[in-house]
């Protein structure tokens, strides 16, 4: 009859150590990811960093003025274009920029048409200034 005591005492301690690990917040989970801030607490400026990459892979010359998406300025991409914004500030995975650089855009084809294709450093870059709330800086 020791064995079933010991047993008895085993199990309930077993289940409080596995239990114990398992932590619930209470909260649910959020839908738009949390800021992503780079080293040193510094943003990503648009004027700086944002605005060349549209300028050297070439999105300025096709989508500056002639109708539907202008990405000049902060305000155009938050107006957008045909399909809506181009950004949601805050939200980069439901940003129709981020969208349409990745492969298998939800509409249309993938930018810039034809490629190169953006590099994944220079896609973080924007998913992260969007993730700041796509600051005019």
């Amino acid at each position: 009859m020791k064995l079933p005591t010991r047993l008895g005492l085993f199990i309930p301690l077993l289940a409080l150590i596995l239990l114990g690990g398992c932590k619930d917040s209470g909260t649910e989970p959020q839908d738009t990811p949390a800021p992503v801030v780079p080293p040193g607490g510094t943003t990503i400026s648009f004027s700086q960093r944002v605005r060349p990459i549209f300028q050297r892979h070439g999105c300025a010359g096709c989508h500056g003025g002639s109708g539907g998406l202008t990405v000049g300025t902060v305000a155009q991409l938050l107006a957008g274009g045909d399909h809506g914004p181009a950004i949601v500030a805050g939200q980069a995975d439901n940003s129709n920029l981020i969208k349409k650089v990745l492969a298998s855009p939800p509409f249309g084809s993938r930018m810039p048409v034809g490629g190169p294709y953006l590099p994944d450093t220079t896609i973080a870059v924007l998913r992260t200034w969007i993730n700041e709330g796509a600051l005019n800086n």
